[in-house]
């Protein structure tokens, strides 16, 4: 039996800066704990003197990066493998991407997804446990209307792991070939939707076709379904885990001041915009919930529960209970095993159209189809 965590997105900076304890309950601590191996995307660059890249300041994307002290949180988690396969890696440039490589080195947390040269991009860190090995790798998506520009990695080059289908495929089949299991950790999808879209429903079957035993998405910032298909896993988005609300500066840049900032005073926005003055952005409730995969390995086969966190304004994250939240990411899941895709995403889209009372009643016909 190998028990592996996975948990949303990690950002360790914004208004935690500095901060060292009280931002993770005692219950998260201790089901991180019970784990062989826990692994996360870190999706920022970490530096302390931002030189911003060139290329990302001329789209209209967010620019965001932590110090290099927030490292810290990472080891008290006891994160073991972050995925820098991501759009906000390269956001302090060339420089910035090679200080974040070497940071995490130097803290002894292995990397994947991204590096200074394809090879290294697409290098597998691979864990034996309990007398089987585990191979971990990390594809970032490209497209503008989903993840958007990010530089992929050449031969000569830093940038990301590109997640395009066939070179995926042949990846995660020259690593299935060695090893025991293959974890694939994809930065892909939509912002902001429960529901997934048709290409990473589409790349999540080509992957487990392939022979990945687990996949834990990332980067729509909410939380959607976790779906165990016969042998196989996938976390289609885990949501935010560690990631605060932060400052940002014209145009929309992170920010850190040197000097107590009194955050009740400064406009306030949960949107993407170009802003004109130091402003405080929140996240929106939704982007607030995050999830913990639990994936337990045996016998060939991989079986995945979740547990939801929340965190609050503060950037405190604490265990979760929200039915509601379980309900729609379990009709979701019903509607993804058991229909074609066109049909689960226009049944998604009709159920949001309906007023609230329909809703109500549809509920309660999960709830009872749930008990069967």
């Amino acid at each position: 039996m190998i028990n592996i965590i996975g948990v949303g997105d990690i950002m360790p900076g914004g208004i935690l800066a500095g901060v060292e304890q009280g931002y993770v309950s005692e219950g998260i601590l201790a089901m991180l704990s019970q784990a062989d191996i826990r692994v996360g995307t870190l999706e920022t660059a970490i530096g302390n003197a931002p030189h911003f890249y060139k290329e990302k300041m001329s789209r209209k994307a967010d620019v965001i990066y932590a110090l290099d002290k927030d490292i810290s949180k990472l080891l008290l988690l006891n994160i073991n493998i972050v995925s820098l396969a991501n759009n906000h890696f390269f956001d302090l440039g060339i420089e910035g991407a090679n200080h974040t490589i070497d940071l995490l080195d130097h803290n002894g947390i292995e990397h994947i997804g991204a590096g200074r040269n394809i090879e290294e991009a697409s290098r597998a860190i691979i864990k034996y446990i309990n007398g089987e090995s585990v191979a971990f790798i990390a594809f970032c998506d490209w497209r503008d209307d989903t993840v958007g520009w990010c530089p992929f990695a050449t031969e000569t080059n830093p940038g990301v792991n590109p997640m395009f289908d066939n070179y995926v495929k042949t990846e995660i089949k020259k690593y299935k070939s060695k090893y025991d299991y293959v974890v694939v950790m994809p930065h892909w999808g939509r912002e902001h939707t429960y529901m997934t879209t048709n290409h990473v429903y589409r790349m999540a079957r080509l992957m487990i076709k392939a022979g990945a035993d687990l996949i834990l998405g990332s980067h729509p910032h909410r939380v959607q379904p976790v779906v165990n298909y016969k042998k196989s896993s996938v976390a289609y988005s885990m949501g935010n885990f560690l990631f605060p609300n932060r400052l940002i500066v014209p145009p929309r840049s992170t920010y850190y001041s040197n000097n107590l900032v009194n955050i009740h005073e400064l406009p306030v926005t949960d949107g993407y915009p170009f802003v004109e003055e130091l402003t405080y952005k929140k996240w929106k409730p939704q982007a607030l919930i995050g999830m913990i995969v639990c994936a337990r390995f045996f016998d060939k086969r991989v079986y995945s529960t979740y547990n939801l966190t929340e965190m609050d304004e503060c950037g405190r994250i604490t265990l979760y209970d929200n039915p509601k939240v379980d309900k729609v990411l379990y009709f979701i899941k019903f509607l993804l095993k058991s229909t074609p895709y066109a049909i689960t995403y226009f049944i998604y889209k009709v159920i949001r159209a309906v007023k609230h009372k329909s809703m109500r009643l549809l509920y309660k016909v999960i709830e009872f189809v749930r008990n069967l």
